[in-house]
């Protein structure tokens, strides 16, 4: 596990995208529905990442996008579109004072998670409409490209990934 810290640093640091021959600046992603992708990241710095995107194959409008340290398997980010949610009882020093309304709660709304020391990780969540995250909701496909830009800013990937959607068969 990661101190609070430690957690913050990963999450700020530049990331790019990465392949067997290294680093890419520009990608063009062309997801087949339902969405299953893995993205590996890396950092100038020598940390390396695993971005996934998953969407249901039962309810096309649940989504989500989650960053997790690859070495570690620790998860720092993940944002859930139309999913429910627990946050745990107990409240230590570490718990953000953004998740602290919600202790013990069931969040049935779209969340992000965050990682928070001395639990396990991304256990700790808070609705959407409370946090900065820009896209508050995921209502048709057509959101795709504006929520995966926005995650992508918000763990400073530095690659341009233009996203393609392909036109859903008839």
């Amino acid at each position: 596990m990661f101190s609070q810290a430690q957690a913050a640093y990963l999450l700020a640091l530049e990331k790019y995208l990465f392949d067997q021959g290294g680093r890419i600046e520009n990608f063009t992603y062309a997801p087949s529905l339902p969405i299953d992708d893995r993205f590996r990241l890396g950092s100038d710095e020598g940390y390396f990442f695993l971005f996934r995107v998953w969407q249901s194959a039962k309810n096309h409008l649940k989504l989500t996008l989650h960053l997790q340290d690859r070495d570690s398997t620790v998860g720092l980010l993940r944002v859930d579109f139309n999913g429910r949610h627990k946050n745990p009882e107990e409240v230590n020093e570490f718990v953000p004072q953004s998740c602290r309304p919600f202790a013990g709660q069931w969040l049935e709304t779209s969340h992000i998670h965050y990682y928070v020391q001395g639990y396990k990780p991304l256990v700790w969540a808070v609705p959407l409409d409370k946090d900065p995250f820009p896209i508050k909701d995921f209502r048709d496909l057509s959101q795709f490209i504006s929520i995966f830009q926005a995650f992508g800013q918000r763990i400073n990937l530095v690659s341009t990934i233009r996203v393609q959607l392909q036109p859903p068969l008839p």
